[in-house]
């Protein structure tokens, strides 16, 4: 959707040429032919003052601001798994508590996990979005997404498969470490074309603290569930949440324990 603001701009700029070649040619039939660089810059001040073209700013400017906000849109939808997958810790990352420049690898983090079912769950999250928008217009709010069961099965299956993942608990911690400590250094402006943003050996602070922060509270929503919703639970991901994540909480408590 972004994409389409640059090609605004070009062709916004290609009309401006267009009308001021169209503009000198008129001119220059007007003298039969004789026309000069004064001439030409003239023209050029002239058309800078033109109402006419205070007209067309206006009306670029208003596609340029409509593409954004639909950019906006679209990304506030299509980043709905995003947003389900980092709720529980949003007040911690919005108060800095967190760092919000680690999102991108808590984000990368996840993805490593579920791999390519994160394209099927952010569909299905999207649906959800949607569904609830058309249904409650501006009451709408976030949380209602969240406590959606189809949302809760999705975050659910996360969660079993972050558990998993954490079978071995040191090395994968340590792993998760190094991720979250990860610290861009370059943007890429285009393919093999990079600036760089930092001297590339600093390292995020990412310390004991944060990852059981991290931890403690993005499994908070899974450690105390009603009857009704540990069923739904097994019926989700197949298994009971102590089945689930019984040694994954031993496990935090002991590194907790320790120091």
């Amino acid at each position: 959707m972004f994409a389409k603001g640059p090609l605004q701009i070009r062709h916004a700029v290609v009309t401006m040429l267009d009308a001021f070649v169209k503009t000198v040619e008129a001119e220059v039939e007007r003298r039969g032919g004789n026309i000069g660089a004064e001439d030409v810059a003239r023209i050029a001040e002239a058309m800078k003052v033109s109402g006419e073209m205070d007209n067309f700013y206006r009306a670029v400017f208003s596609q340029i601001v409509s593409t954004i906000v639909d950019a906006q849109q679209v990304n506030r939808r299509t980043n709905a798994f995003g947003r389900l997958m980092v709720h529980p810790l949003s007040d911690f990352f919005q108060s800095q508590q967190l760092d919000r420049g680690m999102l991108h690898n808590f984000f990368f983090f996840i993805h490593s996990l579920v791999g390519d079912e994160e394209d099927e769950w952010n569909a299905q999250c999207t649906v959800v979005v949607d569904e609830l928008r058309d249904r409650m217009g501006q009451a709408f709010g976030w949380d209602e997404f969240y406590a959606d069961p189809r949302a809760q099965a999705i975050f659910w299956q996360v969660l079993v498969k972050v558990a998993r993942a954490f079978k071995r608990f040191d090395t994968r911690r340590e792993w998760f470490f190094r991720i979250m400590q990860h610290k861009q250094t370059s943007i890429s402006l285009a393919p093999n074309k990079y600036v760089q943003v930092g001297d590339g050996l600093d390292i995020a602070q990412f310390t004991k603290a944060d990852f059981l922060t991290v931890f403690d509270n993005l499994f908070a929503p899974v450690r105390n569930l009603s009857p009704e919703a540990a069923t739904r639970f097994e019926t989700a991901t197949g298994v009971t949440p102590e089945a689930a994540f019984e040694s994954f909480f031993h496990e935090l408590v002991i590194y907790k324990a320790n120091g």
